[in-house]
């Protein structure tokens, strides 16, 4: 069952640096096609480091069965009809952790300087907190810099570093990151961020 507050809090439209608007909403069954071609256009680069072969027509597949988990939120930014951004909130595997949840973020190469990554980033925090979590980890490998910038700024720390821990799809060894923060400081850093721009247009 979806939780009444995803269907309270979306669609709503979000206002990027330099204008530009995007449409979000969590993910749907019927957006499969859309999402895999938005991973599909992702620059090489970009999908060395995802955690899946987004170029196997059957990687988005499994997600499908928990769209419903009220703990967990897949939510898709919309520039028309195309997928520009794809942001998932995922609770911790482990039951002894219970207040804690995964952040990831993912956004289109024409928008990433656009702020749409703190953007997706911020709403996670927000999300977090209606689910009831206090605490958001991301992991990245050691060679992701931009995106450890990201997390940086708006408040995560490095909590641990393991060596030669996770392989690239090239089957290079890296380093993984895990960095953290709690909601409080997230939510105060990300007013920070945002303070120049309005991104909330409706």
């Amino acid at each position: 069952m979806k939780t009444p507050q995803v269907h309270a809090t979306y669609p709503k439209t979000l206002q990027c640096k330099g204008g530009l608007r995007v449409r979000l909403r969590p993910m749907q069954a019927g957006d499969l096609d859309a999402v895999r071609a938005f991973f599909a256009a992702l620059p090489r680069a970009d999908r060395l480091f995802l955690r899946y072969d987004v170029t196997d027509a059957t990687a988005f597949e499994s997600w499908l069965p928990q769209l419903d988990n009220p703990r967990q939120l897949r939510l898709l930014a919309f520039s028309g009809a195309r997928v520009v951004g794809h942001a998932l909130l995922e609770p911790e595997r482990h039951n002894w952790s219970p207040h804690v949840a995964e952040a990831r973020v993912v956004v289109a190469q024409d928008l990433k300087r656009q702020s749409l990554g703190t953007l997706l980033l911020r709403e996670l925090v927000d999300q977090a907190s209606v689910r009831n979590y206090d605490k958001l980890s991301t992991h990245m490998m050691d060679t992701q810099v931009v995106a450890r910038k990201m997390c940086e700024r708006a408040g995560f720390t490095v909590e641990a570093e393991l060596k030669h821990h996770v392989k690239d799809l090239d089957g290079n060894k890296h380093n993984l990151i895990i960095m953290c923060c709690n909601l409080d400081e997230a939510w105060h850093r990300m007013e920070l961020l945002l303070e120049d721009f309005a991104p909330w247009a409706g």
